[in-house]
């Protein structure tokens, strides 16, 4: 049995920034969005190829408007930095 997804964190409307780094190398990058959500909630992981496991590998998200309109989709990892701005 595919257990459902757990209940959103971040209720829509609620403003955050969201910082993420990634090594590459000897380098870190950093990016950083802000903005209010619009959903929170889990994708599925693969594609055909990988048959039913699409529907319990799971990938964690945050859909964020922008303040200058841009809809944007955030893939979350254990690494994501996510405050709640008041």
């Amino acid at each position: 049995m595919i257990p459902a997804p757990p209940a959103p964190k971040y209720p829509p409307g609620t403003r955050l920034r969201v910082t993420q780094t990634v090594r590459v190398g000897h380098r870190l990058w950093t990016t950083r969005v802000e903005g209010v959500v619009e959903k929170d909630g889990y994708r599925p992981v693969g594609g055909m190829e990988m048959g039913g496991k699409a529907s319990y590998v799971l990938q964690p998200t945050i859909r964020l408007r922008r303040d200058d309109g841009e809809v944007t989709v955030v893939a979350l990892d254990e690494n994501s930095l996510v405050e709640p701005l008041a």
